[in-house]
This record gives structure tokens, C-alpha cells and sequence, in this order.
């Protein structure tokens, strides 16, 4: 449930087995009617934060304010159902009429590795567990065989379980196999606004190197990367019902469902431990708020910027679109 990070990409990096076959389509099942039927409590929850939420409907924002020319804010969802992929022909026309096209990265494929390449050390320094962080001495042994299992199912290298960080290895696991970005997979929203951007000859600049996106998640308490991993564990049979409910609530435009559902306390009905721990989440989302909130400023300034990043970071007063609303800019929903 953690998906929204574009730091999977490290698994077809570093640790995806060659041969591994492209997966069919997702088929799960959206879990807000179980949740709505067998855990009336969580859902009640879950529907009093998000309405509570500014900017809790919509996709497609107009950002306007005196003196430049208006810009736009696309929540977007870093996976490749065609119900998510259909774009709008308003949407088309804001993204084609834009001066500059910005996304959370910019960071794929050969660029990436050239990234790591360039900078081995915090590359390493981001990614490789110290002694004490590592998954076997967070885990009972139970919990860590079963950690061990789960990345063979989805073909990754068993090293990385015992290497990296907890929450590297969240970020690694947390997808099912149908949803994977793999080579020949169907492109994803933040790829298509890229591929838009390109035909209309604006090249398309990143908020944040992907090396950013993980040392922001360095320094979490031990407890933190342990719930964080027992949730993964807990998450993983249900991962394609993750994945529907994720994509149900986009295409319904309820970015702020997506972001309480994505907060609470039981995100999947009867199922223990499957929260992701709020220390996470805080660092993963509302950290990054500011960063990429600074670093859009003076995109927005310039007038004319289309910025699309995950849908996750727009929503709520500590969003994306409030923190504009509060640099003066007037914030309205276009669809």
C-alpha cells in the first residue's frame, strides 16, 4: 500500500530476477464495501478523515493568482489500469498548453542507473541495512522466514531481504506481481503525462532525484521499520484488492478516501497488523510535501507549469494543494 513511492523502480534495478515472466492483469476486489459491511467502525473512521480533508475530490487543479499566467496540479497514481490512463481531452489540452511539465522524478530506466553509478556511496548509504536495521534483527524468526518467502513469490533476489533497509524492502515488496513496471508493461499515468509532454517538445524536469526519496525514510525508530515490515507481511495475500481499491477510489476522483484509507488503522477488515506505521507515512508523504512544495514554487511563479505528482500528496491541510492555497494561490478543482 505503499505504492505510491517511485522508489519501486529499485527493484527492477537491483533485484528482479532476469527471467521473470510479465504478470497478467490485477484482479482484486475493492475492499471499502467489506470494509463498509464487516468493519463498520474502520470504515466510519476512515469516511470522518477524509471529508474532514480540503481537496478531498478531484484529479485536475487550476492554480491561479495575480500577475502570471495560470498553472496546473494532476494527482497522479504510478500504476497502468486503463480506467487511470484514459485521459480527458482537457487534461490533454492543460498538459499540451503548458510551458513546463514537472513529476515527483524524472529518474527511469538508464537514467537511473547512471545515478547509482555516479554515486555508489549514498546510493549504499540509502539503501544497505546497518548491523542493527537489518530485517533479521527486527523480525522473529517466523515473521522473517516468512519475509524470506514473500520475495521469493515475487522474484526478488533473497540477498536484498538480508541487505537492505526495512524500509527499502517495503518499498520492493509492497506491489503484486500484476502491478509491477516491468519492461513491456503498459505505461503508467506518470508516464503517459511524460510521453505527452515530449510530443508537445516541453522535456519534462523531476522535484526530486529518487535518492532523496530514500534518505528521507533513513532514521525511523527500530519499532517503526519492524510494524512496517509485519505490515507488508500481513498486506501481501491481499495485495491485488489493494490495488483495486486504489484504483476505484482514483477513478472516482477520491484522492482524499485514497489518502485516510491509506492512514488507517485497519485498511483491510479482520486482518491485524496491516497498518502502515504513521512515522512512515508522515516521512513518505507529508515530509515530501514540503520539499516538493519549495522546489514547484518557482515553476508556479513562472506561470504556465502543468506539476503531476502522486495523488497521495494533494489532499488535506498538510497537502500539496493547501500548502499553494497558503503561498496565495487560488485553488480550483477542473475535474
Amino acid at each position: 500500500m505503499v505504492f505510491y513511492h517511485r522508489a519501486i523502480i529499485l527493484v527492477a534495478v537491483l533485484c528482479l530476477a532476469a527471467s521473470r515472466a510479465l504478470a497478467a492483469d490485477c484482479q482484486g476486489h475493492d475492499l471499502f464495501p467489506a470494509l463498509k459491511s464487516e468493519a463498520p467502525a474502520a470504515y466510519a473512521d476512515i469516511e470522518a478523515a477524509a471529508s474532514a480533508m480540503p481537496f478531498r475530490h478531484g484529479k485536475l487543479f487550476r492554480l491561479s493568482r495575480a500577475g502570471t499566467a495560470p498553472s496546473y496540479v494532476f494527482a497522479t497514481l504510478h500504476l497502468s489500469d486503463p480506467r487511470i490512463t484514459s485521459f480527458s481531452p482537457r487534461l490533454r489540452a492543460a498538459l499540451a498548453g503548458s510551458k513546463i511539465v514537472a513529476l515527483e522524478t524524472v529518474e527511469i530506466g538508464a537514467v537511473l542507473r547512471g545515478a547509482i553509478t555516479n554515486n555508489r556511496a549514498a546510493w549504499r548509504r540509502a539503501t544497505v541495512a546497518r548491523e542493527n536495521q537489518r530485517a533479521d534483527r527486527l523480525l522473529d524468526k517466523a515473521n522473517f522466514a516468512q519475509l524470506e518467502a514473500l520475495a521469493a513469490r515475487k522474484g526478488v533476489a533473497q540477498s536484498a531481504v538480508h541487505t537492505f533497509k526495512a524500509s527499502v524492502i517495503a518499498l520492493m515488496l509492497d506491489l503484486p506481481a500484476c502491478a509491477m513496471g516491468l519492461p513491456g508493461a503498459k505505461p503508467y499515468v506518470d508516464e503517459l503525462v511524460a510521453d505527452i509532454a515530449r510530443e508537445n517538445n516541453i522535456e519534462p524536469v523531476g522535484l526530486e532525484p529518487i535518492i532523496e526519496q530514500l534518505e528521507i525514510l533513513d532514521g525511523l525508530p527500530r519499532d517503526t521499520e519492524r510494524d512496517l515490515l509485519i505490515a507488508i507481511l500481513r498486506q501481501a495475500d491481499r495485495g491485488e484488492d489493494i490495488i483495486e481499491t486504489m484504483v476505484a477510489r482514483y477513478a472516482e476522483g477520491d484522492i482524499g478516501g485514497s489518502l485516510a484509507w491509506l492512514r488507517s488503522a485497519e485498511p483491510i477488515p479482520g486482518v491485524s497488523q496491516a497498518q502502515i506505521p504513521p512515522a512512515f507515512l508522515d516521512r513518505l508523504i507529508t515530509r515530501r510535501n514540503q520539499r516538493m512544495r519549495d522546489r514547484a514554487l518557482p515553476l508556479l511563479m513562472r506561470g504556465g507549469a502543468f506539476i503531476a505528482v502522486g495523488a497521495a500528496h494533494l489532499p488535506g491541510k498538510e497537502g500539496l494543494l493547501s500548502l499553494f492555497e497558503k503561498d496565495g494561490y487560488e485553488v480550483e478543482t477542473i475535474e
